[in-house]
């Protein structure tokens, strides 16, 4: 799970205060206002379909992303693919089980 700190106006408080974004993989899971505590979650229901379909999108999207990568910088890219390859695995397991271990 990745965290990002935004400001946003918090309902509770009143005020723009800072606010934790949680994310399962590349979807919003929650926020948390930082000053009164208020937190919120995305339905649990709606985050593996979605899940899924982020996940199509970037599956389809990958090759013309590494096209693009190798164009713009060939010999970094030869040399960062090995590393790539072999984390990819490990970061999509992680991803899935952070959407799977949500509560329903």
């Amino acid at each position: 799970m990745s965290i990002e700190h935004v400001e946003l106006h918090c309902e509770t408080c009143d005020l723009d205060t800072s606010h934790e974004l949680h994310y399962a993989g590349r979807l919003l899971e929650s926020t948390r206002c930082t000053r009164c505590g208020t937190h919120l979650e995305v339905n649990p229901r709606t985050m593996l379909p979605a899940y899924a379909h982020d996940l199509e999108k970037r599956i389809l999207s990958k090759p013309g992303r590494m096209l693009r990568r190798a164009r713009k910088d060939p010999w970094g890219y030869l040399r960062s693919l090995p590393g790539a390859v072999l984390r990819q695995p490990v970061k999509f397991v992680r991803e899935f089980s952070e959407v799977l271990r949500r509560p329903r």
